[in-house]
């Protein structure tokens, strides 16, 4: 009973590890050493835990989807409690996403594993996985305003190919937050208003 939770902790120290190691290099430069230095084990370990580095990377993603898939579930539990009307839903909701979007670090790391992506197929279909997911949460906002599923597909798709697009521009070009959320409002405000 006792190993469960001390596992699962040590997990998450591996993969909190693995955050700090990418926002000093790419994960093709990171080694099983770099993390294990980072997470303060030995590097022989992490493979008690994980099968290998790009099985770490695998969780890491999984853990980034999971985090904010329940916290963003939680949200918009509190959000319906208040009886807030669909726009001022939607809005809160954008003001959710735009969290995670302006978040540099994170974006920072997350633009390293689109390249990964684009030629390794199991990172390829985790990132497919998260972001289908996160279309089917923006659909259901969008259908419940009486807008049918095909439309609400689209919409959604996007909206977080807009999204992702401003965030890598908020990494690649140093747009600045204040620029950033300036840029992304105006837009959000577009979509309420088509909506």
């Amino acid at each position: 009973m006792g190993r469960k939770p001390i596992k699962e902790q040590r997990c998450k120290e591996i993969l909190n590890a693995l955050y700090r190691c990418l926002l000093k290099k790419s994960f093709s430069e990171t080694s099983m050493k770099d993390i294990g230095d980072e997470a303060g084990i030995n590097s022989s370990l992490l493979h008690y835990y994980f099968k290998s580095k790009e099985d770490i990377l695998l969780h890491f993603i999984d853990s980034i989807n999971t985090g904010y898939s329940e916290d963003f579930d939680i949200y918009s539990r509190d959000l319906r409690k208040r009886g807030l009307n669909h726009r001022e839903f939607l809005q809160e909701s954008f003001n959710f996403m735009n969290t995670i979007t302006s978040d540099e670090k994170l974006q920072f790391i997350w633009l390293g594993i689109w390249a990964i992506a684009l030629f390794n197929p199991k990172v390829n279909a985790r990132i497919k996985k998260m972001y289908t997911d996160w279309s089917r949460r923006i659909e259901k906002i969008i259908m419940s305003e009486g807008h049918d599923p095909v439309y609400a597909s689209r919409m959604a798709m996007a909206i977080m190919a807009f999204q992702e697009g401003m965030s890598m521009l908020l990494v690649c070009f140093n747009l600045g937050k204040k620029d950033y959320m300036s840029i992304i409002k105006d837009f959000q405000e577009k979509i309420i208003e088509m909506l």
